[in-house]
C-alpha cells in the first residue's frame, strides 16, 4: 500500500506545488515522481528533510486529513458558485464568496491562489476596468494565472483566464485557447466542473475574437464547444454556442431568435452584454 506517496501527493497538492519545488532539492524529481506513484521507497533522512523544507511538522503530516478534506468540498461548492456569478457579473456576491473562502482554515497557498483569483476577477470584470490596467499590472496577473504548473491548479486558472481574456493580445489568447482544445480532447476524462469552464473560457474567447474584428479565430473554438458533451451544465454555454455560430454564418435571424429565448429564460443581463457587440460579424 502507497500509505506514504499518497500523503506526500496529497500534501503537495494542499500547498499548491509541483513535483519540482515539493522535492527541493533532496532527492530528483523522478524520484520523487516514483515515490508518489508507490514505485521508490524514500528514506527516512530524505523524508523528513522534504518536511522540514516545507515546514511540516511529522505530527501534522500523518493526522487525520478531514478538515482538509471538508474544506476542499467546501472551496468546490464555492468556485463553483462563483462561476455563475462571474458570468452574470455580479459583483457582489462574487466579492461575498471571497470573504467566504478568506474564512477558510488554514489558508493554505492553494486558497491563498483561489482567493487572488476571485478578487482579481471581482475587480477586473468590467470592461472599463480591464482598460485601465497598467503593463504592469497586465504582468502580474499573467504571472498568477501561471504561477503553477500543477493538475491541482489547472480548473482555477482556466476559470481565471475565462474571466480576464481580455487583457491579453488576440493573439496570445488565441495561443492559450488552442493550447487547452488541444489538451482538453477526450470529453470522457474530463470532469464536469472543468468541461464548464472550458466551455466558459470558449464563450468569452470568441467574444473577445469578435470585438477585435477577427472572425477568422472563432472557427476551432465554435468546433469545439459543438463537440463538448450535452450535459445540462453545459446547456447555457452550447446554446450560446449556437448564437455565435448563426452569426459565424450570416444568420442573424437565427441568432437574434436565440437571444429571444435566453431573454424569456431570464438571462437578460448577459443578452444585453451580447447584444453590446452590436452583431459585429
Amino acid at each position: 500500500m502507497n500509505y506514504i506517496g499518497n500523503k506526500l501527493k496529497a500534501l503537495r497538492q494542499e500547498l499548491g506545488l509541483t513535483q519540482t519545488e515539493m522535492a527541493a532539492g533532496v532527492i530528483s524529481v523522478s524520484f520523487y515522481s516514483k515515490v508518489e506513484r508507490g514505485l521508490n521507497d524514500i528514506g527516512v533522512n530524505d523524508f523528513l528533510e522534504i518536511l522540514q523544507k516545507h515546514n511540516i511538522n511529522i505530527k501534522d503530516f500523518f493526522e487525520d486529513y478531514k478538515t482538509k478534506e471538508l474544506n476542499r468540498e467546501k472551496i468546490t461548492i464555492l468556485v463553483n458558485k462563483f462561476i455563475k456569478m462571474a458570468y452574470d457579473g455580479n459583483i457582489s456576491e462574487i466579492r461575498k464568496i471571497t470573504n467566504e473562502l478568506e474564512e477558510i482554515n488554514p489558508q493554505t497557498p492553494f486558497i491563498k491562489f483561489i482567493v487572488l483569483a476571485t478578487r482579481l476577477i471581482a475587480n477586473t470584470h468590467d470592461e472599463k476596468t480591464l482598460n485601465n490596467l497598467s503593463d504592469n499590472q497586465k504582468k502580474e496577473i499573467k504571472k498568477i494565472i501561471f504561477q503553477k504548473d500543477t493538475d491541482e491548479n489547472e480548473y482555477y486558472r482556466i476559470i481565471l483566464m475565462a474571466n480576464l481574456i481580455q487583457i491579453y493580445s488576440i493573439d496570445n489568447a488565441s495561443f492559450f485557447v488552442n493550447n487547452m482544445i488541444r489538451k482538453y480532447q477526450n470529453f470522457s476524462k474530463i470532469d464536469k466542473n472543468t468541461l464548464l469552464a472550458l466551455s466558459v473560457l470558449m464563450i468569452n474567447y470568441i467574444d473577445w475574437c469578435i470585438k477585435k474584428d477577427k472572425k477568422e479565430l472563432c472557427f476551432d473554438a465554435l468546433s469545439y464547444l459543438k463537440k463538448m458533451p450535452n450535459y445540462i451544465e453545459l446547456a447555457f454555454t452550447k446554446i450560446l454556442g449556437n448564437y455565435y455560430k448563426d452569426l459565424y454564418k450570416g444568420k442573424r435571424d437565427k441568432a437574434k431568435n436565440v437571444l429571444e429565448v435566453l431573454t424569456d429564460a431570464g438571462y437578460e443581463v448577459n443578452v444585453t452584454r451580447i447584444v453590446n457587440n452590436n452583431f459585429q460579424f
